[in-house]
């Protein structure tokens, strides 16, 4: 009985406190256990999460983008068309997407006339006073209007089959088609967006062969927007070879970039269109030609010309300033003589008489050279009175013109070039330093119209300008590098001569210095000098001689032009090669001048 009452009886305290110390052991390890895993659930979680974000973040940076670019902005179109009814499309050339839109309307692709000329062929003129377009050959003036579906060639009309010039909204608009006839080019019409895709290159063009599949995008980077997908075999023509990149052009016009490695092959190709433009051809003379203008201000002057040319020995042209606009009607005065011709004939002088505007009221010559009509008119008249009086050439003197007559002044040369041509009469065109003319004097298309180019090579200073050399001689050399470098042979050019300098006053008044000048001819210079006892210096920066001196309070500054001066511009015609000189004017140079001018002139020939 004892026994079974000790066997019944609970385990002892020290067991309970080990019982309870096991169980507390245990929840503890499971608490553990529990947080432990919850640990590498977190960390493993979290390394999911960084995993993803590094990998969307690698994808971000290395993976191309899909995102299509808007093609209808892409061609600064919209979708729902003009609110006018025409049909307006992007015009793409060889290397842009121009901002200018064209009008497709009966199946013709029409471009503004701006656009025309400043793309694809400046000598298209646009007359807004008639509304007449003209395009000009080396032998024929092509007359068209707005509304019409044939064109003049001269006198012969041609039928077109299209409307070859409409006007919206206050703009000419040119078929293409019209346009192609007379420039080298070819075009194609894509839609959806509309454009036009004009390829004017000619030559060696190197083309490169896409991949299939191949992305051309916006700018040169896998995250810039797709322009369009390459087909297998797509042509493209390169623009810009980069490192990774190359600037590509498709054939319907997209203009875009493409990796290197998506191309497949680049070659370089002859691109010929068969196209063939009438040249220009010119009356030159066989010999370097020693001018000089002769001023005419009344007919009575025209009875000095045996002691003129007896004067201007060796003068192989002479230039009397005959002819001048009269009025906005484009009639001309005239104080044109035969005798003054026969008598250099007589001699062996050509005759190249002077036409110009100076004269005139400046708004006569934006008139009459702005409309057709009255343009031709003066050209009839000039070439007739060439005819009647039997000159060898005329020399055209337009200056201070208004930049709205840059095209007209251009159209009218070109005109009035034809007529010279057909009757073996000599143009020339005088033109002032180009960086201030350079607004209405075109020299690349004086070089093809004219058959020769005549340097005014003076009045770098002048009554009002300032105090300064009328031609010193670097200005000179800059006058004919810019010349040169705008597309003139050096054979057509004729350097202009000054036979005068001016004598300037500075008067220092109470307030401010009066800067005044006047004009004296060579001859005139030596009597500044003697009266003044002085002696000229040479000064280096111009080139020229110089003197100073005061009188009565007064300070004189004369820049003088004598045998060191033209002896200097003389080396200049000779070292460009030019085909000769002009003196401005006759009379006022000296024996010695003329002789060294004959000299250098024999030398050339």
């Amino acid at each position: 009985m004892e026994n079974q009452s000790e066997l019944n009886q609970g385990p002892s305290p020290e067991e309970e406190r080990r019982i309870k110390r096991r169980a507390r052991r245990e929840r503890l390890d499971k608490q553990r256990r529990i947080r432990n895993r919850r640990i590498k659930l977190f960390v493993l979680a979290a390394i999911v999460v960084i995993g993803a974000a590094v990998i969307f973040t690698l994808a971000q940076k290395f993976l191309p983008s899909n995102d299509q670019a808007n093609l209808y902005d892409y061609f600064g179109l919209t979708e729902s068309g003009d609110a006018t009814g025409d049909t307006k499309a992007a015009i793409v050339t060889d290397t842009e997407v121009l901002s200018a839109k064209a009008i497709y309307s009966d199946g013709q692709v029409y471009i503004d006339i701006e656009t025309v000329r400043d793309q694809l062929n400046n000598r298209f003129y646009w007359d807004s006073n008639e509304q007449i377009l003209l395009y000009t050959t080396a032998s024929s003036v092509i007359e068209t209007g707005v509304g019409s579906t044939d064109y003049y060639v001269g006198n012969t009309l041609t039928e077109a089959g299209y409307t070859t010039v409409r006007y919206v909204s206050d703009t000419a608009y040119v078929a293409l088609d019209y346009v192609k006839l007379y420039t080298d080019l070819e075009y194609e019409y894509f839609t959806d967006p509309n454009r036009v895709v004009i390829t004017t290159v000619t030559g060696e063009v190197d083309y490169a062969q896409a991949r299939r599949g191949a992305k051309i995008r916006v700018l040169g980077g896998i995250k810039s927007e797709i322009l369009t997908t390459c087909e297998k075999g797509a042509i493209l023509t390169i623009l810009e070879e980069m490192d990774s990149w190359t600037k590509v052009r498709t054939e319907d016009g997209y203009i875009g970039y493409i990796a290197n490695s998506r191309i497949k092959e680049t070659y370089t190709e002859t691109v010929s269109r068969g196209f063939t433009e009438e040249e220009y051809s010119s009356i030159s003379r066989s010999f370097q030609i020693n001018m000089v203008w002769d001023q005419i201000i009344s007919y009575s002057d025209n009875s000095d010309i045996s002691s003129t040319l007896s004067s201007e020995s060796g003068v192989n042209v002479i230039s009397p300033t005959w002819f001048s606009l009269e009025n906005n009607s484009g009639d001309i005065t005239s104080l044109a003589s035969q005798s003054y011709v026969d008598s250099a004939h007589a001699q062996g002088v050509e005759v190249w008489a002077l036409f110009g505007n100076i004269a005139t009221d400046t708004s006569y010559s934006s008139t009459v050279l702005n409309t057709t009509s009255l343009r031709e008119h003066l050209e009839s008249q000039i070439i007739a009175a060439a005819l009647e009086y039997k000159l060898d050439g005329i020399n055209i003197d337009f200056e201070n013109l208004d930049y709205d007559v840059a095209d007209s002044y251009i159209q009218f040369i070109r005109e009035l070039s034809i007529l010279c041509r057909n009757n073996s009469i000599v143009l020339s065109v005088d033109i002032t330093k180009p960086i201030y003319n350079q607004d209405y004097e075109d020299l690349a298309e004086l070089q093809n119209v004219a058959d020769y180019v005549v340097l005014m090579a003076y009045d770098e200073h002048y009554d009002g300008s300032g105090q300064g050399s009328v031609a010193s001689i670097p200005w000179v050399a800059e006058f004919i590098d810019e010349t040169l470098k705008q597309g003139v042979s050096s054979s057509k050019i004729v350097l202009g001569l000054p036979f005068y300098s001016r004598l300037w006053s500075l008067d220092k008044g109470s307030d401010e210095v009066s800067v005044t000048s006047s004009v004296l001819s060579i001859s005139a210079q030596s009597s500044v000098l003697s009266d003044n006892g002085l002696t000229p210096a040479y000064d280096s920066t111009t080139g020229q001689n110089y003197v100073e001196y005061t009188s009565d309070g007064t300070t004189y500054m004369l820049w003088l032009e004598d045998s060191t001066s033209m002896d200097a511009r003389l080396t200049l015609y000779t070292s460009y090669s030019l085909a000769g000189v002009s003196g401005w004017r006759a009379g006022l140079e000296t024996t010695d001048i003329r002789s060294l001018i004959n000299s250098y002139i024999s030398k050339s020939e």
